[in-house]
Parts: C-alpha cells; structure tokens; sequence
C-alpha cells in the first residue's frame, strides 16, 4: 500500500494535529482578539505559542490594554499619557500579520482537508510511550466547555490536547497573580465593590476575556472535530474488515441459515463487540459492517473554503461572548457592581445572542436534515439459528440501539 500524500490527522503522544473544514473569518477573527489564538485552532502550535508569548510581552511594555481602556471610557488624554510610544511601533505589524495569516492558512488547510477526504488516509488510532497514552475515542464537547470554564487548559487535557492545555494552565496561573482577579472575585462576593475595583490591575485583566472564551470555544471544536475523526478511522476500518466478499459467497452457496442485524454509533463498544463475536466462534468473513454516510448539503468549492463552519452552533456565541464579556470588563470598571459582575454578565448575554441568533439562522437547515441522528454502522451477523441468542446478547451487551433477525429465503 502506498504512502498517502495528504494526511487527515497526526497522533503523538502528547497530542492530535488534525486537519479539518473551518471558518477562516472566525479563525481571523480569535487573532483579532489575542495573536496567537488563530494558529492554535489550527494546530499551528510553535507560530501560535510564538505570537501569543509576544502578545503578552508587547501589550504589556506598550501598556496598549490600558489604553484601550481609557479610549472607551472616554479619557483620550489618559490614554494618550498612558501609552508608551516605544513600544508600540513593534506592536502594528505583528498584529496585523497574526489575522493575515489566521486567514490565509485556513483557507490553504480547508484545500488540503478536501484532498484528504477524497484520499482516504489512514489514522493511528492508538499510541503509547513510557510517559502517556494517547488513543481515538468519542468525547463529550460539552463536557470540554465545562473543564475549560473551571480551569481554563483543563478542557484541552480531556480532549488530550496536551500541549496547548499544558501551556494555557501555566499563562492563566500568571494572569491570574499579576491582574489580582481572584482578589477581586472575593471582595465582589462579599459585596465590596469599591475594593473589587481597586485591587484589579487593568493592564492584566483585559488578557481574561478573549483566553477564558478562546479556551473554551477551541476545546469544544477540538472534542466535535476529534470525534469525527474517531468515526472516520472506525469507518474506514470496518469497510477493510468487515466487508468480505465471501459474506455474499455463502448466501449464494445455500450456507446462510438467518441474519442477525443491529445498529450501533460509532464508538469503542461497536469495536469490542465485534471483536467479541469472532472470540464466541463467528467467522469475520460472516460479519459484515456498514458504515453510513451522513447527507451533506451540496456546496460550491469557493463557500467550502471560504465559509466552512467548523462548529456552526457556537462559534457566534463564542465571538459575541468575548466581545460583551471585554466590554462588561471595561465600563464595569466605572459602574456599581465592578469588573467581575459586568464581565460575567456580558459572557452569558454575548453566548445566549451568538447562539440564538446562530440557532434562528440554522433552524431551516437542521429541519432538513437530523445531523444528531444516533445510529452510524448496521452490523448483519451471518450466523445459524442455534447462535441465534448468543449474537444477539452479544450486540445488546455492546450497547447496540436496536437488534433484529431475519431467517434466509432462498428463491425458486
């Protein structure tokens, strides 16, 4: 078998680099808000972690968020005085090349994901080392927001993205000690607003915003896309297996006694279940496995690269959650409640938009087609009557959705 020329995903031990359809615009726009964001979401791992570390660097010799912060509140003199001209010069072009490049690599890797569709490569699905195992499984990505918002770093680890989960974990500790927000979290609590402003510092605060919704929103992407991932390689495993033409063979030849037919989704179990099978006595030329293919809606090639929605349902109400959650940090710092209230209650208001908004231009879409739609594989066990039972516990011992038989007619 040949090499294959364009890869779907690389697995090491530490992490999955994978390549996969997205939103150049909404790539642009996460290196809008932070350098650095946009080549991480594409596994770009050393320019990322290079324009993030001079992100932080830059923005805090150039004081440029506190300039931001005084520029909308209106204090343009203090912005001004603020700011250190020095510093800033070197800030304009790097930043401007973080969203060209956001930009243009995406759409060079949404070109290289549909070569790799067509192609077919194959993934390793599990690696191991002395120092951690890394394997393809499904993955909740829900469960990915909810670890990234109780320790931003944390999701990434649950999707086995250890790298960029690793590297988060250790840039949030330092924002967290420099901008004294756990300080500010405990006074706001204790309804000591006056001291929750003060404490704060400002400079270092407003790095929290766009990390804490970027982590979030890129651990879900990294769950939903490993998971398609998973799916792939398991599918392109069971059409090489579990797919013999000597299947069709024994029907013809008189030796099929009945079919036992069960549906299953994609997972670890539908693997073992199989494999189980083969351990009771059944022939794996007397399993076949069908992997079905879901309806994609036909689109032209320019809006595939240009326009593909890599996670459709959060990824506006991710972008709208920063921008409200920036905002509320910002005049927070002027009104009643302080920083920590308004910052929240602009990340909830900005996510509850984005996905309404998302949800009302999609509805039209999602009645058209179920995309949650559980079953993936029909498995059609050939088998005689008295394994009838066995194969049959043995499907719903693997958490198949449904089990059925069919005895074999043979035609006059």
């Amino acid at each position: 078998m040949s090499k294959p020329r364009h890869y779907r995903a690389k697995m090491s031990t530490f992490t999955v680099t994978q390549i996969h359809l997205s939103n150049p615009w909404v790539n642009t726009f996460w290196a809008f808000a932070f350098p650095g964001f946009g080549n991480l979401i594409l596994g770009m791992y050393a320019k990322g972690l290079l324009l993030f570390g001079w992100e932080i660097f830059i923005n805090t010799k150039a004081k440029v968020n506190l300039a931001i912060l005084y520029s909308l509140l209106g204090q343009f003199e203090t912005a001004k005085t603020v700011l250190d001209s020095s510093w800033i010069l070197l800030y304009v072009g790097i930043y401007v090349y973080s969203m060209w490049t956001s930009y243009r690599t995406t759409v060079e890797l949404n070109k290289l994901s549909l070569l790799a569709e067509r192609e077919d490569a194959p993934v390793t699905p599990v690696l191991m080392n002395t120092w951690d195992i890394n394997f393809l499984d499904k993955r909740k990505p829900w469960l990915s927001v909810v670890w990234s918002f109780l320790m931003p770093g944390l999701g990434h680890l649950y999707v086995h993205k250890f790298i960029t989960g690793a590297f988060i974990m250790v840039y949030t500790i330092i924002l967290v000690y420099f901008s004294h927000i756990l300080q500010a979290i405990h006074y706001t609590m204790i309804g000591d607003y006056v001291n929750s402003k003060t404490v704060l510092d400002m400079q270092w605060t407003l790095y929290i915003p766009s990390i804490y919704a970027f982590i979030a929103y890129d651990a879900y992407v990294a769950a939903v896309e490993g998971n398609k991932l998973f799916a792939k390689e398991q599918s392109r495993f069971l059409r090489e297996n579990y797919q013999s033409a000597q299947f069709w063979a024994l029907q013809q030849s008189g030796q099929t006694e009945l079919y036992v037919i069960g549906s299953f989704e994609h997972s670890l179990y539908l693997d073992m279940a199989l494999t189980a099978l083969e351990q009771k006595g059944i022939p794996k030329e007397h399993i076949l496995a069908v992997p079905l293919e879901r309806i994609q809606a036909e689109r032209k090639l320019f809006d595939t690269i240009h326009r593909a929605d890599g996670v459709s349902m959060v990824d506006l109400a991710a972008i709208l959650g920063t921008v409200f959650m920036l905002l509320g940090v910002i005049y927070g710092y002027v009104l009643r409640f302080g920083p920590i209230i308004w910052g929240a209650i602009g990340l909830v208001s900005g996510f509850v938009l984005g996905f309404l908004i998302k949800w009302l231009l999609l509805r039209k879409q999602q009645n058209k087609q179920e995309k949650n739609s559980a079953v993936d594989v029909i498995v059609i066990v050939n088998c005689a009557d008295k394994e009838r039972r066995m194969v049959e516990l043995t499907l719903w011992d693997h958490l198949a959705f449904g089990v059925a038989y069919l005895p074999h007619f043979v035609p006059y």
